[in-house]
C-alpha cells in the first residue's frame, strides 16, 4: 500500500493473516492515515462547540443534578430509561455546571474517542485507508443530525462496546482479569441502554474467529482457540457481566431504591413498548420508512455494495466481521422499537466501515483502469474516466460543503453572542421550543423572587436546569402523566408533591405533543383540561404573568 499504483491494482489478491485480515500498512503510512482521519473529525465535529441543550440531554441533566444532590433515581427523580445514563451526566454536571455548550464539548471528546476506536478496529480487518474514510464518514453522520444525537445513550454504549471488544483482542486476552472487565463493561453499557444486550453475542464469539477460509470451497471458519478454552473465556465474561448487573441492583436497594427501578424498569417500561407495537397498524412499513430515512439508501448500497465487492475479489473474509457487527449494531437498533434517529448510533460506525472499503475498492479499480487505458494509449478514454470519477468526487460535495459552511457560521455567531445563537439556532427540533424555553430562563432569572421552585408541565427540562430552580416534582416530563402507558395513581401522586412543596412558578407548554411517545394527539395544555385536578390546583393558587406561543408562565398567588 505505499505506492498507489502499484499495490492497488484491481486484481490483486490480498492474502489474509491468519485472523483473515489485510495486511496493516506500514507504520509511518498508518500514522499518516490515522492523524489525517482524526483531524477530519475534529473539524467536522468543531462546530458542536455552539450545539444547545436538547430535550433528551436537559433531562439527563436535571436528573443528574438531582442526584448531585442527593435525590434519589426512580424514587425522586423519574425516568424511564436504565441508570446508567443519569450518573454520566452527574459527572458532566460537576464538571461544567449548568451552562449550555457542556453538552457540546462532551460530543466533541466522544466523537474524537469513537473515531479513535472505528480506526483501530477498521484497520486490523480493512486497512488504514479504508478506516480513515471511515472514520471520516461516521463523523460526517453524526455531525449532520445536529445536537440531537449529542451525548445520547447509544454513543456512550458504542464506546463500551468497543472497549470490551479491544481487551477480548489485546494481547492479554488470555488472562482471566481482561475478560472479567470485558464483561464488566458490557454490564456498563447494558445499564446506560438495554438494547446494548444484542451485541454482546456478536463480539463475544467473533474475537475468537479465523474467516481465512471463508473464501475458500466450501467456506471454513474456525475457532483460534480450543472450544475449552473458549468456554473459560466466555465464563468469565459472563461472570464480569453479571457482576455489574448486580453491583447496581445491590446499590439500588441499599438506598432504598429497589422497589421504584423495579416498578419503572419491569412494569412500566414493558408496557410502554407493548402498547407502541399494538397501536402502530402497518410497524413493518414504519420499521422501513424509518429505516431509509434515518440510515439512508445510500448506506444500505454501500452495505450491498461492499458484500458484491468482497464476494467477486475473494474477499468475504476481510468484511464477514464487519457485517456480523453491522447486523448486530441494527438489530440493537430495531430492539427499541421506535426507530429513533439517534439509535442507529449502535449501527453506523460499522455502515461507515462499508463506505471506506467501497471507497478504497473503488480507488483501486479506477487505478487498474487507468493504467489498462494508458497501456492502449487510449487517451480520450482516460480522459473521459477522470471526468467520470470527478463526477462521482463532486456529487456529495454541494450538499456537503453548504451544511457544514452553515454550521461553521453559525459557530462564529455563537462566538459573537452565544445567547442569540441558542435562541435562533437554526432548523431546531420542533418539540426543543428553544426561543420560548429561553425567554422563560430569561423572565425567572430576572424575577425580583430569586427562590421557590418551577414546575414544567410538557417536557422543557432545560428551564429548570439552567435556572437551578427545583422540581417539586420527580416527574421530570409529563409523559408518563398523559400517556396510557403511566399508571392513573402518578396523577395522585403529582398533586400529592405540589400541594406538599407548591413552586413559586409552573409553566404550561402547548405545541408539544408527541403521539410516537404519548400515544395521543393532544399537547401539554390540551391535556390540562382532561386533568382537572391539576386544572383547578392552577387557577386557585396561581396567576398567568407571562404568555408565549408555545408556554404560559403561571406565577403563585400572593397571600
Amino acid at each position: 500500500m505505499t505506492n498507489l499504483s502499484a499495490s492497488m491494482g484491481w486484481k490483486t489478491e490480498h492474502p489474509a493473516n491468519s485472523e483473515g485480515c489485510v495486511p496493516a500498512t506500514n507504520d509511518l503510512h498508518t500514522r499518516w492515515w490515522f492523524w489525517g482521519a482524526m483531524a477530519l473529525a475534529f473539524l467536522r465535529v468543531l462546530p458542536a462547540l455552539r450545539f444547545p441543550i436538547g430535550r433528551d440531554e436537559a433531562t439527563y441533566c436535571v436528573i443528574g443534578q438531582g442526584l448531585l444532590r442527593g435525590q434519589v433515581l426512580y424514587r425522586d427523580l423519574w425516568d424511564n430509561k436504565p441508570p446508567g445514563i443519569f450518573y454520566i451526566y452527574a459527572v458532566i454536571v460537576k464538571l461544567f455546571g449548568p451552562v449550555m455548550w457542556s453538552i457540546g464539548i462532551v460530543d466533541i471528546l466522544w466523537l474524537l474517542a469513537i473515531s479513535v476506536c472505528i480506526f483501530c478496529f477498521a484497520k486490523r480487518y480493512l486497512g488504514a485507508p479504508a478506516a480513515a474514510i471511515a472514520v471520516a464518514a461516521n463523523a460526517h453522520w453524526h455531525c449532520s443530525w445536529g445536537y440531537i444525537h449529542a451525548a445520547q445513550p447509544e454513543t456512550f454504549v458504542m464506546l463500551f462496546v468497543f472497549l470490551a471488544y479491544f481487551l477480548l483482542t489485546s494481547k492479554q486476552a488470555a488472562s482471566w482479569w481482561a475478560n472479567v472487565l470485558a464483561g464488566v463493561l458490557c454490564g456498563a453499557a447494558f445499564w446506560v441502554k438495554y438494547n446494548a444486550a444484542p451485541l454482546f453475542p456478536a463480539f463475544a464469539l467473533l474475537p475468537y474467529l479465523d474467516f481465512s477460509g471463508f473464501d475458500a470451497q466450501p467456506r471454513r471458519v474456525r475457532l483460534t482457540i480450543s472450544w475449552r478454552e473458549w468456554c473459560v473465556r466466555t465464563a468469565l465474561l459472563v461472570a464480569g457481566f453479571v457482576v455489574a448487573i448486580l453491583a447496581v441492583l445491590l446499590y439500588f436497594r441499599a438506598i432504598g431504591a429497589l422497589p421504584a427501578l423495579r416498578e419503572v424498569q419491569f412494569e412500566v417500561l414493558p408496557r410502554y413498548g407493548s402498547m407502541f407495537l399494538e397501536r402502530m397498524r402497518n410497524y413493518p412499513l414504519f420499521a422501513l420508512t424509518l429505516t431509509r430515512l434515518h440510515l439512508g439508501a445510500w448506506s444500505e448500497a454501500a452495505f450491498a455494495a461492499a458484500l458484491a465487492i468482497a464476494w467477486w475479489r475473494r474477499e468475504l473474509r476481510v468484511v464477514a466481521l464487519v457485517v456480523i457487527m453491522a447486523v448486530a449494531g441494527f438489530i440493537s437498533t430495531a430492539s427499541q422499537v421506535r426507530y429513533s434517529s439517534y439509535a442507529f448510533e449502535t449501527a453506523y460506525p460499522f455502515f461507515a466501515m462499508f463506505w471506506g472499503y467501497v471507497i478504497f475498492k473503488g480507488a483501486e479499480g479506477f487505478q487498474y483502469l487507468r493504467a489498462c487505458l494508458r497501456r492502449r494509449s487510449w487517451k480520450l478514454a482516460e480522459a473521459l474516466l477522470w471526468l467520470a470519477a470527478a463526477q462521482v468526487v463532486y456529487f456529495p460535495l454541494p450538499d456537503m460543503a453548504y451544511a457544514i459552511g452553515e454550521e461553521y457560521r453559525g459557530l462564529v455567531q455563537w462566538v459573537h453572542n452565544p445567547r442569540e445563537s441558542y435562541a435562533n439556532y437554526a432548523f431546531p427540533h420542533p418539540l426543543e421550543k428553544l426561543h420560548g424555553q429561553l425567554a422563560i430562563v430569561d423572565y425567572l432569572q430576572k424575577s425580583r423572587t430569586q427562590e421557590g421552585g418551577v414546575f414544567v408541565w410538557g417536557t422543557a427540562p432545560l428551564i429548570n436546569f439552567l435556572t437551578q430552580r427545583p422540581n417539586p416534582s420527580r416527574f421530570v416530563s409529563n409523559f408518563p402523566l398523559i400517556s396510557p402507558w403511566g399508571p392513573v395513581r402518578w396523577r395522585q401522586e403529582l398533586l400529592g408533591e405540589l400541594n406538599r412543596r407548591p413552586p413559586r412558578f409552573i409553566v404550561v407548554a402547548r405545541h408539544d405533543n408527541i403521539p410516537v411517545v404519548t400515544l395521543t394527539y393532544d399537547d401539554s395544555e390540551q391535556c390540562v383540561a382532561k386533568f382537572p385536578a391539576l386544572l383547578a390546583f392552577i387557577n386557585s393558587h396561581y396567576e398567568p404573568v407571562e404568555k408565549l406561543y408555545d408556554f404560559e408562565l403561571y406565577a403563585r398567588k400572593d397571600p
